[in-house]
């Protein structure tokens, strides 16, 4: 073979290499599919009066079921669980979207329902339900008797899932708390 014949062949085969690299292999030239609509909640979590020393570490967390029981703090109950939250500040303002131990999945069956929400604080990281103290609980529509439902349709963004928390008045603790 002639330079000039292996120059063509090493082109042609860098121009199928990058033909295959720069496409998807599923859609092959076409565009890409545009990304399913984000699914999950977000608001704002505020802080009132002082924040007390022996809070060490706080978070936001979500079960799936009302925890009525003792027995109903358990991991398999939590439906998502942020990274803890800065300790000292006034307002933050959250997604689901944001880092989390404990992600929220998209269930299968729409709605998703969540029936209990709160933000609450440890010295350590603990599973264990008297270890934590609830700081501020996700209410609906303004109404502080029971806790509110974040109910989540299929590919569906939900806002407003505000929480407040109040150090001098604290809501009332689940079952099994301290």
């Amino acid at each position: 073979m002639k330079k000039a014949q292996i120059k063509y062949i090493i082109i042609f085969i860098a121009c199928l290499i990058m033909i295959f690299v720069s496409c998807e292999s599923e859609h092959g030239i076409a565009p890409k599919p545009i990304p399913e609509q984000e699914f999950g909640f977000g608001g704002n979590i505020v802080f009132y009066g002082a924040w007390p020393d022996s809070i060490n570490l706080i978070v936001l967390i979500v079960f799936k079921e009302p925890l009525l029981e003792p027995e109903d703090f358990v991991i398999t109950n939590i439906g998502f669980l942020r990274n803890p939250l800065p300790l000292g500040i006034q307002n933050f303002q959250y997604s689901s979207l944001d880092s989390s131990i404990i992600p929220l999945i998209q269930e299968d069956t729409p709605p998703s329902e969540y029936h209990y929400a709160a933000v609450a604080s440890a010295k350590e990281f603990s599973l264990s339900r008297k270890d934590w103290f609830v700081r501020g609980v996700y209410y609906a529509n303004g109404d502080t008797t029971t806790p509110g439902i974040i109910s989540i349709p299929r590919d569906s963004w939900v806002d407003n899932i505000n929480i407040y928390c109040d150090f001098d008045n604290p809501p009332p603790q689940p079952p099994g708390g301290n």
